[in-house]
């Protein structure tokens, strides 16, 4: 469940990266995390992202980053990005590794006569120095990301113990395929702006903020003690998780015990989000607690 110290001579790091990126934080904690980003240059690229993401760039000056997400015409999530300005007429977008593809390619779609460049940037992420803070969007909101050399490893099973043990959600593994941008906890809160211009997907995103309901589906990371703990070690997730009835109720897909604690994350349907004593599978324990 600890994190690694690695540490990178700063004069291999990837050039193309600017700001923040351009050399290693000497004598830091630093963590790899599965991240990638894209490099976007350009006269328009500030105005064209504006149009595409779901915060307002106005915002970025003073914020030093932003959270973000992606959407598609009619409003389903395509992925979360952490913005970022290394220079002018520069922005980084950093996204899930496993979500860089889908990101250039959505980008791609409506860069039409726009003075931008979308390139993909070759290097490793780390967060940097976080003293362990728990978050939902953990790492794209730490406190500070920085890039070094990529790596070659891309297992994920250390990751996952320690996001999970972060309480943090990994889209690419947690999400279902389709997903609103209120069924994530907390990136209504600090990825959406309700004041700036048009960006695409908008009509969906605000309706279902001025409505309020809860969204059909909903992603989740909840953490509770149970004495059954030894029990939910010896499951292996992907889960169904299902009613005493038997109906499917959404599907586990990471899972952590640590003693008498277990942290589980996945996706749950609207109907069941509140309702505690849940199980994966006819054999489990019961979920002492709702999955939102």
């Amino acid at each position: 469940m600890g994190a690694s110290n690695i540490d990178h001579d700063s004069s291999t790091a990837n050039p193309s990266l600017g700001g923040r990126g351009a050399s290693m934080t000497p004598h830091a904690h630093r963590i790899p995390v599965p991240l990638a980003a894209l490099h976007v240059t350009g006269a328009d690229a500030r105005k064209f992202l504006q149009g595409q993401l779901t915060n307002d760039l106005d915002r970025l000056e003073r914020a030093g980053h932003l959270i973000a997400a992606v959407c598609t015409p009619d409003g389903k999530l395509v992925t979360i990005v952490r913005l970022e300005s290394p220079g002018v007429d520069q922005l980084h977008l950093i996204t899930y590794h496993e979500h860089l593809d889908r990101l250039l390619g959505r980008l791609n779609r409506f860069k039409l006569r726009v003075k931008a460049e979308l390139e993909p940037v070759d290097a490793q992420w780390f967060v940097v120095d976080d003293d362990d803070v728990t978050s939902p969007l953990w790492p794209l909101d730490a406190r500070h990301l920085e890039a070094g050399p990529p790596a070659a490893d891309d297992d994920l099973t250390a990751f996952t113990r320690l996001r999970l043990a972060r309480s943090a959600l990994h889209l690419p593994t947690d999400a279902p395929p389709e997903l609103l941008v209120a069924g994530v906890p907390s990136l209504v809160d600090q990825g959406v702006s309700f004041t700036k211009g048009c960006y695409v997907g908008q009509e969906l995103v605000a309706r279902t903020d001025s409505r309020g309901a809860p969204p059909p589906v909903s992603v989740f990371v909840v953490r509770f003690t149970s004495n059954d703990a030894p029990s939910f070690a010896a499951l292996e997730p992907p889960l169904l998780i299902t009613t005493e009835d038997g109906d499917t109720a959404g599907e586990a897909r990471g899972l952590l015990t640590n003693g008498t604690d277990v942290i589980l994350s996945g996706w749950v349907k609207r109907r069941w989000f509140s309702v505690a004593g849940l199980r994966l599978g006819p054999s489990s324990p019961a979920i002492p607690v709702p999955l939102r």
